[in-house]
């Protein structure tokens, strides 16, 4: 799992004043929440880029007043018109309590077919999880290399122990269709075949 080190510091004045005059400082407000109390500080913006601004599921590993606290971004705030980071609230990842993320969905293997014209459709991107920190993983992959034209894999095919998914069991997360040239080339074989 990758880890990102973000350098803290407290955050004493609260408020959108200090809030504001932290931005023109090229820091950004956060709270962190989920352990034993609620926890204001600054970050540098530089510093959270690389968590907030990726497709890819990472851990924050904040460094604050001599101590490093591993966390998941909850919640993001961003500026309507610049699209930057406003605010970012961290959830603490306590062993076991059990933490709602957003994981990356990759789709492994290329189903025969593939080669005849059908079309592979990745419909989710992201999956929804309910998981001990231990459990987290860094991406979800699914085997389609099994796949055939009008077959899907749905969230009931994907089973790791240790995690819920939170979709419903029928939704469909990749699916083989045929294409134009899939048909073409499928008569095609069965001509053939017809032929001998």
């Amino acid at each position: 799992m990758e880890t990102v080190s973000i350098a803290a510091q407290p955050r004493t004045e609260l408020g959108k004043k200090a809030a504001k005059a932290l931005r023109k400082q090229g820091l950004v407000p956060c709270n962190l929440y989920g352990g034993k109390e609620t926890i204001n500080f600054s970050a540098p913006y530089t510093s959270l880029q690389p968590i907030v601004f990726t497709p890819a599921f990472k851990i924050a590993e904040i460094e604050l007043n001599g101590k490093k606290i591993k966390a998941i971004t909850k919640e993001l705030q961003f500026d309507p018109v610049k699209d930057t980071i406003k605010h970012v609230d961290f959830q603490e990842l306590v062993d076991d309590v059990k933490v709602k993320v957003e994981v990356p969905l990759k789709l492994n293997g290329v189903p025969a077919e593939v080669a005849m014209g059908a079309k592979l459709e990745q419909t989710m991107r992201k999956l929804k999880i309910f998981a001990l920190p231990k459990h987290l993983p860094e991406v979800i992959v699914v085997e389609v290399g099994d796949l055939t034209v009008g077959q899907n894999k749905r969230i009931k095919d994907i089973q790791i122990e240790g995690i819920t998914l939170l979709h419903s069991a029928s939704i469909p997360v990749a699916r083989l269709t045929s294409s134009r040239a899939s048909k073409e080339a499928a008569a095609a074989a069965a001509a053939t075949t017809g032929k001998k």
